[in-house]
């Protein structure tokens, strides 16, 4: 398919399109990502690239990168001059040398799941797990010795070290690290458990990314202003480095995270977010805001610079995800891909019409959303997506499977609903106890104001969601209005359950939202559903869907299913995305047919 071919997407084709990249890094004169392949079925790959060369992977197909650290892993590698360290997807270390096959640096049974990976001071450190706790660990290069620097029965992320002072963050077993959390250091290694002292952090202020800048000073930051800003620690006192109300970081499901870095001649680089779009500025010495790469309208958590060049993951309402490079020697320069199919922006598939973003009130609040419009115009049969998380946002970046079914006709409607991040703490935090509710309530009001405004049609009005967005839209299934039917992939159906049997990172998480929704009941559910549900979810159990499914059909209620064999909590290989895609499509065309 080239750029220039409208009509339908193929499925397969949009589940060969789902490249990812992550955890861009900076070292020496090279950049490094992780980034998946399609083509080997999704599996994820430690990607190099000079100044000037293209990206090669690193790692062979037969080892995927990525572990499940804290469930979701991340701070998956780690690199020196001749050596790079993974985490596969076995959650262990390993050391790849160029030429030689990687080698397995801690004991395969150790019991540890591994992540957070950092190399400074020829000196590699992690972050290792089981459910009794978290420590920071130094690892010898041949593996041998792996020495505990500091242990928690709650949690610990982001070990960051300068000559022999170590930064880390912590945060309680009962807590997640986006509510409260603390930035500890300790002066010279080893530390101890409880080690050091707490530089900033709090029970209502949350302290993420921790960095020591090149002028010796410790970087971090934090929402205790209510938005997370960059903060300074210059050993004495904490110092603001550019103040704003708006969110320059994310929460942090994965390690690794860095939404800020430093140029050479002095100036920070970080990004600044609105829940929707995302901007990457530049502060100098007088703390003076430069807006840069205004070309692009969405980045991931990950800034690096190399010289007076800045690099991004960036993408746009028309171009896909890609590593980009920007020019910092001028302010209006554009960043321009360098990696990916997207270096020919028009090739890089069918044209896609870029969203507007509408707002519509509440009784409660503002919510705002994306809305993705068919060549055919409105009114058109429509698709309320709530994304998964809750704790996500709704980037301003072209996604393949909402362009799969606008290019078959349907709006998309993509709300950021009340628990979504990018617009502060207290917009954040509003879904606490309320999960089920708040959520159900602005998907419904987005889908009532496209009704009243007659920019959809009557009868074909859906809603789909992911992991927490699916339990969002089985609620709203739970509804005689405004909805037609319901997708939920991957799933939680029973918060209470799932509190129990979720990895321990996530259970405080479920403890905070659950409020009087609780769980999906057969008898509760008004309108139709598809049911899509890997069989190896280790986040979301496939049995509890199942166990609906059966309820469903003991009722007499329609529903639909899609379990797919040895998949996860992501459908992430292209042949299970194919199959999802194809089977929500089939559902909406054959409820709007009215067939049986």
């Amino acid at each position: 398919m080239t750029g220039e071919e409208s009509g339908p997407l193929p499925a397969g084709w949009v589940a060969r399109k789902q490249v990812s990249h992550d955890e861009l890094l900076a070292s020496g004169s090279a950049l490094w990502w992780i980034q998946s392949d399609p083509d080997l079925g999704g599996v994820r790959r430690l990607m190099r690239a000079g100044l000037g060369t293209e990206a090669r992977a690193q790692t062979p197909p037969g080892v995927s990168v990525g572990g499940q650290l804290h469930a979701y892993g991340g701070g998956d590698f780690a690199v020196a001059a001749d050596t790079q360290w993974v985490v596969g997807d076995d959650s262990k270390v390993y050391r790849i040398q160029a030429g030689s096959e990687p080698v397995l640096v801690v004991a395969a049974d150790d019991g540890f799941q591994y992540g957070d990976l950092h190399h400074a001071a020829n000196v590699l450190l992690a972050v290792r797990g089981t459910d009794a706790g978290d420590e920071i660990v130094e690892i010898a290069e041949d593996g041998c010795d792996v020495r505990v620097l500091v242990s928690s029965s709650g949690f610990l992320a982001a070990p960051r070290l300068r000559d022999r002072a170590l930064a880390y963050l912590e945060w309680d077993a009962d807590r997640m690290p986006w509510d409260s959390s603390r930035l500890r250091v300790i002066d010279s290694l080893p530390g101890r458990p409880g080690a050091g002292r707490v530089v900033a952090g709090a029970d209502q202020e949350a302290v993420v990314q921790p960095l020591w800048g090149p002028d010796g000073l410790l970087y971090f930051m934090s929402d205790r202003t209510g938005w997370w800003n960059l903060y300074r620690w210059t050993g004495g006192s904490v110092e603001p480095v550019a103040p704003m109300e708006a969110d320059c970081a994310p929460a942090p499901w994965e390690g690794g995270y860095q939404s800020y870095t430093f140029t050479s001649s002095g100036e920070v680089l970080l990004t600044v977010h609105d829940g929707i779009r995302t901007e990457l500025v530049s502060v100098n010495r007088n703390g003076a805001l430069i807006r840069r790469a205004t070309n692009l309208t969405s980045m991931k958590p990950y800034v690096a610079a190399l010289g007076e060049q800045a690099f991004i993951i960036g993408s746009t309402p028309t171009s896909r995800p890609s590593v980009r490079a920007v020019d910092l020697s001028e302010p209006r320069q554009p960043a321009l891909p360098i990696t990916g199919d997207s270096k020919g922006e028009g090739t890089a598939g069918p044209p896609a019409s870029p969203p507007a973003v509408r707002t519509v009130r509440t009784d409660r609040s503002s919510v705002r959303y994306l809305l993705h419009v068919p060549d055919g115009g409105l009114p058109a049969p429509l698709i309320v997506r709530a994304h998964p998380g809750p704790t996500d946002d709704v980037p301003l970046r072209l996604d393949w499977s909402v362009q799969f079914f606008v290019s078959r006709g349907f709006a998309v409607a993509e709300v950021a609903y009340r628990g979504s991040t990018g617009q502060g703490r207290a917009f954040r935090q509003s879904l606490h106890g309320h999960w089920g509710e708040y959520d159900v309530e602005d998907c419904a009001a987005v889908a009532y104001h496209l009704l009243e405004s007659g920019d959809t049609l009557p009868k074909a009005v859906f809603i789909t969601g992911a992991s927490a967005g699916g339990y969002t839209a089985l609620h709203a299934a739970c509804r005689t209005d405004p909805f037609t039917a319901a997708t939920a992939t991957s799933a939680i159906i029973d918060p209470a359950r799932w509190e129990k049997a979720v990895p321990r990172f996530q259970r405080p998480h479920a403890a905070i939202l659950a409020g009087p929704a609780g769980e999906i009941r057969a008898e509760a559910v008004r309108r139709p559903v598809l049911l899509i549900h890997g069989t190896a979810d280790e986040i979301a159990a496939a049995d509890d869907a199942q166990r609906l499914a059966e309820g469903l059909e003991a009722l007499g209620r329609p529903y639909e299913t899609l379990f797919l064999d040895s998949v996860g909590h992501y459908l992430s290989a292209p042949a299970a995305l194919e199959q999802a895609l194809l089977a929500e499509l089939g559902f909406y065309e054959r409820l709007m047919r009215r067939e049986p």
